[in-house]
C-alpha cells in the first residue's frame, strides 16, 4: 500500500504524519526518522493499520518528494483520474465497434498527455524517443478511430455478445486502473513513467485483443492490429530501458 503524507514531527519514537488522502494523523514505525516537519513523503507499507489512536503503520520504505517530482506526479494523477472518469463514463450502445472506440480514445489521450508530461522533465534521449513515438502513434490512432466511428457504430451486435465484451473490458480496465494507481515510485521520473506506462500499454493490447474476438466493423480491424503491434513493441522497449537505467519495475 502507498500513503501520501506530510511529516508533522517525531513523537515517542514514531514518525508522525498527516495522511493526505485520509486526512488523519498516523504514527509510522520506521528506523528512518531524518525527516523534517512539512516534508512531503510517500510511504510504502504492508497495508496493515492498527485501530489505535492515532492509527499505526510499519513503513517498508519512505520516499521524500521533491518539488519537481511532486509537480510531475500531481499532473500524472490528474491525467489518470480524467482517463478513468472518461472511460467509465463513455456512452455505450449495442455496438462493440462503437464501444471500443469511445473507450479507447480517452485511453489514447491519456497516453499522449502522460508522454507530454514526462518530456518536460526527462533528459534521457531514449525515453524522449519513446514518449514522442507514443504521441505520434496514438494521435494518428485517435484520428483513424474518429474517422470510422460513425460508420462502425452502425454495426450492431447481439446483447449477449455486447454483455460478454463489456464484462471482459471491465476486468481488463479495472486491473489496469489499479496497476496505474499503485505504480511503484522512487522519485525518479524516468522510472516512474515507465512503471505507469507499461500497464497502460498492456491494457490497450488486452482491450484490442478482446474486441477482435467479436464481430467488429472491418475498418476497425487494422487499427486494432496496429495498436497491438505498436504497444507490444513499446512495452518491450520500456522494459529494456528499465533494465538499462536500473529501474525496479515493482515494489520490493
Amino acid at each position: 500500500m502507498i500513503m501520501n503524507a506530510e511529516v508533522l514531527g517525531i513523537e515517542n519514537g514514531f514518525l508522525m504524519v498527516l495522511d493526505m488522502d485520509g486526512d488523519r494523523e498516523v504514527a509510522v514505525n520506521t528506523r528512518c526518522l531524518n525527516f523534517r516537519s512539512g516534508d512531503r513523503v510517500k510511504i510504502i507499507y504492508n497495508g496493515i493499520m492498527t485501530l489505535s489512536i492515532p492509527p499505526q503503520i510499519s513503513a517498508c520504505r519512505i520516499v521524500k518528494i521533491d518539488n519537481c517530482f511532486e509537480i510531475y506526479l500531481q499532473r500524472y494523477k490528474e491525467i489518470l483520474n480524467t482517463m478513468i472518469m472518461d472511460m467509465r463514463g463513455a456512452e455505450l450502445i449495442d455496438s462493440i465497434s462503437h464501444n471500443f472506440i469511445v473507450q479507447m480514445i480517452p485511453h489514447h489521450r491519456a497516453a499522449i498527455e502522460m508522454s507530454e508530461n514526462i518530456l518536460k522533465y526527462t533528459e534521457n534521449s531514449e525515453l524522449k524517443e519513446i514518449a514522442e513515438r507514443i504521441i505520434n502513434e496514438q494521435t494518428q490512432s485517435i484520428s483513424d478511430m474518429t474517422a470510422v466511428l460513425e460508420q462502425c457504430s452502425q454495426l450492431l451486435n447481439c446483447s449477449c455478445d455486447v454483455q460478454a465484451y463489456q464484462e471482459n473490458i471491465k476486468v481488463i480496465t479495472e486491473i489496469m486502473f489499479s496497476k496505474m494507481r499503485n505504480a511503484y515510485f522512487d522519485n525518479s521520473v524516468n522510472c516512474d513513467f515507465i512503471r505507469e506506462m507499461i500497464p497502460h500499454h498492456e491494457g490497450a493490447v488486452k482491450m484490442s485483443e478482446n474486441a477482435l474476438r467479436f464481430q467488429i466493423c472491418p475498418e476497425l480491424t487494422p487499427i486494432l492490429n496496429e495498436i497491438i503491434t505498436s504497444q507490444k513493441k513499446g512495452i518491450h522497449q520500456m522494459k529494456c530501458l528499465a533494465e538499462q537505467i536500473r529501474c525496479c519495475l515493482f515494489m520490493r
